[in-house]
């Protein structure tokens, strides 16, 4: 009986299920958006049904559909509606715009806030801007994507380091650096990171913002924050690329022939007749490959993300590679409804093989050998040693400078951090948390007796230096955050203790060979040196509080109390406050009419922040250092008041989007002070001493930002979405003490001093003789007589250009067809200059180095009217420190195109995956520039330091060509 009930039963279900799927309507109708206006486009579904529609270009649509069916209403940048049909023929649709980027949730410090509240200078860059490119180091991937942050890659080699300035420089003896919070670990950089592992990078660019970092946070910070799993099943996720690259361009220099000529000229003695092309031995193809495989999800009140990862860099020039392995994990678990556990982990892996350069000929740089060694020699003399200059002893090819040493680093990364969270409330937390940030770095070099000059010199030379760096920290965080009624208040306090720990053992060793010259297993001569040893500690106190009524009066204010073992008692606290306001003008009663602005606000900051990275952790104190031989010398004076060098910026900014956010505007303005600079004062004779570190200085940075976010075109198949960000940064020191008049930096070797820091005058200004040009009767440099005595002297040295940028900018454009996409960055700087000191090496025409081709059109005969001087052996007059080797560095780049293809939903279920996107990457595909080195961004010394700008062999970047794979189970 009941298995007749429920057959009558299934049967009357399929019955009525079979009626209603007969009884199908005709729906006709429109979509628009608030505004009024048609959207054409829209994607209109069946819900749980494979049928749909496309609404026409007048917006219009007519789909036939079941009277009791659902209809999902989609488009690109407008929230997805769902409408029931519920046997209406007719169905009129308004479509809102997805304000999403305005919720979206950014990072601060020691907190979250929506990006439509902020009150700061603060840019955020997502993970898609860093993935995909072939980078180890992250900052690398956002070159030119965030307005006022200037990125410049040291070097071109595998491993290389960055330099980063937010909104100018703001020290000269200190580090221009600025601070990262790597999921709340702070650290003085992030190349250990694998790109792929990043989720958000915020950087905190006014002082406003980076205030509740104290006397870390001068120079800005960025908030760097990694992926983390999220509640569901298990997701994998693998990510690999393989690529190679090569050098964009060559040097022309002379040939045989034309470099035999000119030896006769300079009376050196004929050498060969080879034909070398030192640049193809040199520069080769690089190899670049990268795997990762991750494992993120949840399980019941817990998250988890784990990846592993390998990357290699193989550089154009043999045998420069770096090997980075890295492991990440994230983990949270919810104990009770009351506390929480949290748990990071990251541990990195890198060993690299160096190349010299960033030197001159003389001290060994690869790059510059590659262009000076004569073209008439081979690789080996006939006896197997590297074969050098036969004219200029201890000058190596660039193959044996690039090989004939081993030299290796190693370095080991660890960070780690666990905490606790404690909710008394829904609106009140403790968070209390441990962490700690250890490097250990091992370097090895070792150069045999018997290949190369300086190796037969020293008759064999073994390095092996190691340090050990281990910083620990603790944040105890109570947090409140109430809305009612139109308020919205949030409350931050707490204490941190942060100490560091730091060993360094060099060791030294020459002398490999016995009186017989037979090779020893050790070296004999051991060069006396002692460890060193460092520590210091910091206690610091913080506060935050943040209001806003109605969402649009913003208010917030911090305060950061440090406390630093590095001053005296007297001057260990620094205070670091801020203030910042906000008002949406958008929200006000008389803007609620409008149909273009969709949100509109003002924002003003001002705060103090302070930087002790540049300052000795013995600084105050009277130091006598131990020598090997048992004794002791005095090394330091005391100096009890030395204190922190203190910057305060204040900004002015404005956040517009219009038409339902299809365009976005930021613009900021800002003027940053920073006084107490520390600078070494010169100290009287009887002292004992030449200098000593006082805060004397002073300096100021003032600029303006731009950022444009556009979406041109928003279709069902067809989207592109433009980004544009504009920056100017105008830097001038204002005071070096009662002291000092000018400071020298940018050393070229056996020359003088390319740069100097005046007062009226920004960092990284090249400081040298003004070039007039080449006598025409007698061929030398004539330079200019500017202190009227007669005579070329050191008293005629002038300005004679900057390293400083007039603007920098970035312009990205996505562009994507269905499953196509294709995505093209710009990266520019314009208005610098560069002085390129690997002409002096070059065009000197002093010495038997090879020259570039230019020096063909050099002076011979009387009378000849040309810019290259004579040649003449011995001769550096013609080869000073002047104007002649100062160039336009300015440049455009095509920094990045990628070209994608995302695999849809039907071939994703076939083979069970999630997501499948294969790509083709290029990497500083084309740049424009009237630079005549190899590369106008790379240079011999930090971009962001006085020394800024000096190009001497440096190792050039290279065009990448990649193709890869994103899967996602």
């Amino acid at each position: 009986m009941i298995t007749k009930k429920i057959m009558l039963f299934v049967v009357f279900l399929l019955y009525g299920f079979s009626i209603a799927i007969a009884q199908e309507i005709t729906i006709n109708g429109s979509v628009k958006d608030k505004q009024g206006l048609a959207l054409p486009g829209v994607s209109i579904q069946i819900k749980g049904a494979q049928r749909g529609t496309v609404t026409s270009a007048e917006g219009r649509f007519s789909l036939s559909a079941p009277a009791n069916s659902t209809l999902v209403f989609s488009f690109i940048g407008y929230t997805t509606i769902e409408q029931p049909a519920t046997g209406n023929t007719a169905m009129n649709v308004v479509l809102s715009e997805d304000n999403n980027q305005l919720d979206e949730v950014v990072v601060i410090g020691y907190g979250t806030t929506t990006k439509k509240d902020i009150t700061t200078a603060v840019v955020s860059v997502s993970a898609k801007d860093i993935q995909n490119q072939p980078v180890t180091n992250p900052l690398q991937a956002i070159q030119g994507k965030a307005a006022g942050v200037q990125i410049t890659s040291q070097s071109g080699k595998p491993g290389s380091g960055v330099a980063v300035s937010i909104r100018g420089n703001t020290s000269i003896t200190a580090s221009n650096s600025p601070l990262y919070v790597i999921d709340g670990v702070t650290s003085r950089n992030a190349d250990f990171l694998n790109p792929n592992d990043i989720e958000t990078m915020t950087i905190l660019k006014d002082a406003s913002a980076a205030a509740i970092y104290g006397s870390s946070g001068a120079n800005g910070v960025i908030l760097i924050t990694t992926k983390k799993g999220t509640a569901g099943k298990l997701q994998v996720g693998f990510n690999a690329f393989t690529g190679f690259s090569n050098l964009w361009q060559q040097q022309e220099v002379l040939n045989s022939t034309q470099y035999g000529a000119l030896m006769t000229e300079l009376g050196y003695q004929s050498i060969g007749t080879q034909q070398t092309d030192w640049q193809d031995l040199t520069f080769g193809t690089g190899k670049q490959h990268s795997y990762q495989l991750s494992l993120a999800g949840g399980i019941k009140g817990g998250q988890y993300y784990f990846s592993t990862g390998y990357q290699r860099d193989q550089g154009t020039v043999a045998p420069a590679v770096l090997d980075k392995y890295t492991a990440n994990f994230n983990g949270s678990q919810k104990l009770t409804k009351w506390l929480t556990l949290t748990g990071s982990a990251s541990f990195t892996s890198r060993k690299s093989i160096d190349v010299s350069d960033n030197a001159g000929v003389a001290r060994g740089g690869t790059i510059l050998s590659a262009l000076t060694t004569p073209p008439n020699i081979g690789i080996f003399n006939e006896n197997g040693q590297y074969a050098g200059n036969p004219n200029a002893g201890g000058w190596e090819n660039p193959i044996a400078n690039a090989f004939a040493a081993k030299n290796a680093t190693r370095n080991f990364r660890f960070l780690g951090a666990f905490s606790a969270q404690v909710n008394f409330t829904d609106d009140f937390y403790f968070k209390s948390s441990i962490s700690t940030n250890n490097s250990n770095n091992f370097y090895s070099y070792f150069l045999d007796p018997f290949s190369t000059d300086y190796g037969r010199v020293q008759q064999g030379i073994y390095r092996d230096n190691q340090s050990y760096d281990k910083v620990w920290l603790n944040e105890n965080i109570l947090n409140y955050a109430k809305n009612f009624g139109q308020h919205a208040l949030t409350a931050t306090g707490g204490m941190t203790l942060q100490s560091s720990d730091y060993k360094f053992y060099p060791y030294e060793v020459t002398r490999f060979l016995d009186a017989n010259k037979n090779l020893l297993r050790d070296g004999t001569s051991i060069l006396p040196q002692l460890p060193a040893f460092a520590q210091w500690t910091k206690r610091s106190y913080l506060a935050r509080v943040t209001y806003a009524y109605a969402n649009k009066y913003l208010f917030s204010s911090n305060l950061r109390a440090d406390g630093s073992s590095r001053f005296a008692k007297e001057n260990r606290y620094g205070y670091f406050p801020s203030v910042s306001a906000g008002w949406r003008l958008s929200a006000e009663n008389f803007m609620s009419d409008s149909k273009v602005i969709n949100d509109l606000k003002i924002r003003g900051s001002w705060g103090k922040v302070g930087n002790d990275e540049g300052i000795s952790d013995y600084a105050y104190l009277a130091l006598y250092q131990p020598t090997p031989q048992g004794s002791y010398n005095f090394t330091q004076l005391e100096n009890r008041n030395i204190s922190w060098e203190k910057t305060t910026q204040t900004n002015i900014g404005l956040d517009l989007s219009l038409y339902n956010s299809r365009i976005t505007f930021t613009a900021d303005a800002y003027l940053k002070k920073t006084n107490d600079l520390l600078i070494n004062v010169p100290l009287p004779q009887a002292t004992g001493f030449g200098s000593q570190a006082r805060n004397v200085g002073s300096m100021e940075n003032k600029g303006l930002e731009f950022v444009l976010s556009t979406k041109n075109f928003e279709r069902e198949k067809f989207s592109w979405s433009t980004d544009l960000n504009f920056s100017i940064n105008k830097n001038k020191v204002t005071s070096l003490g009662n002291s000092l008049t000018s400071i020298n930096f940018g050393g070229v070797y056996e020359r003088d001093n390319a740069i100097r820091v005046e007062v009226g005058r920004p960092l990284g200004a090249f400081y040298g003789y003004q070039f007039t040009g080449v006598n025409a009767q007698t061929g030398a440099a004539e330079y200019a007589d500017l202190n009227g005595n007669g005579s070329v002297d050191a008293g005629d040295r002038t300005f004679i250009g900057s390293a400083q940028p007039k603007f920098t900018y970035g312009i990205n454009n996505n562009l994507a067809y269905g499953p196509v996409a294709l995505s093209l960055f710009f990266q520019g700087v314009q208005g610098n200059d560069i002085f390129n000191a690997s002409r002096i090496e070059l065009e000197g025409l002093y010495d038997s180095k090879n020259q570039l081709a230019t020096v063909l059109n050099r002076w011979t005969t009387p009378g000849q009217v040309t810019n290259i001087p004579k040649a003449e052996r011995g001769n550096t007059n013609n080869s000073r420190t002047s104007s002649r080797y100062v160039e336009d560095g300015s440049y455009l780049r095509l920094k990045t195109a990628t070209l994608s293809y995302n695999f849809g939903k039907v071939a994703l279920s076939k083979w069970n995956m999630s997501k499948l996107t294969v790509f083709a990457t290029g990497y500083n595909l084309l740049t424009f520039t009237k630079y005549n080195g190899f590369d106008p961004e790379v240079q011999q010394y930090s971009g962001n330091s006085p020394s800024m700008g000096i190009d001497y062999g440096t190792y050039p970047q290279a065009r990448t060509f990649l193709f890869g794979v994103n899967v996602g189970f």
